[in-house]
């Protein structure tokens, strides 16, 4: 079961989009919740604090979107600063990753975030850019966690995130149980 944290935005809509097994939880419970993986949705940087004692407590694969991406580069020190939506953008794969499968080497997204990190943690690289922010796409090289700068579950071509993410947690859990 996929574990959405509903930070206050888009958490319906990445549950219509999942075809896994899927549940919606508080922020507050998101570290109890009995999942095979979590994201981190989109909504108020005021949900930090139960984000990042998620991130930091599970070995399970998480992926944050919007807010959930700047809380998962909070938990690993990097800072947050205000961004601005540009709904539709252009997104260029720099590298392959299991997020991006079976993608187009540049794809529309539609972008509603508020907030950004400033710099990329130690550990994580850069999977996918735009001409506007080059940390669009960030997965970490040890454990299993993904951040994307833009709102997936609003549809365009980063629909296919969503899609794919689930795939990878469907093999994690064959191979690390």
């Amino acid at each position: 079961m996929i574990a959405i944290v509903d930070n206050g935005k888009g958490a319906d809509e990445i549950a219509r989009f999942l075809r896994a097994q899927k549940d919606i939880v508080k922020p507050k419970d998101a570290a109890s919740a009995k999942a095979s993986a979590y994201i981190l949705s989109d909504g108020d940087l005021k949900h930090q604090k139960d984000n990042v004692k998620l991130i930091e407590k599970t070995n399970r694969p998480v992926l944050g979107i919007g807010a959930g991406y700047v809380f998962l580069g909070a938990a690993f020190g990097a800072k947050a600063v205000p961004t601005k939506g540009d709904k539709i953008e252009r997104v260029k794969i720099e590298r392959p990753s299991p997020l991006t499968l079976d993608m187009k080497r540049v794809f529309s997204v539609v972008q509603t975030v508020t907030h950004r990190i400033q710099d990329i943690p130690e550990n994580f690289d850069v999977f996918a850019s735009s001409s506007k922010y080059e940390f669009k796409i960030i997965q970490d090289n040890e454990k299993p966690l993904f951040g994307v700068h833009f709102n997936p579950e609003q549809g365009s071509e980063g629909s296919k995130i969503l899609d794919n993410f689930a795939h990878f947690v469907e093999m994690w859990g064959k191979y690390h149980k």
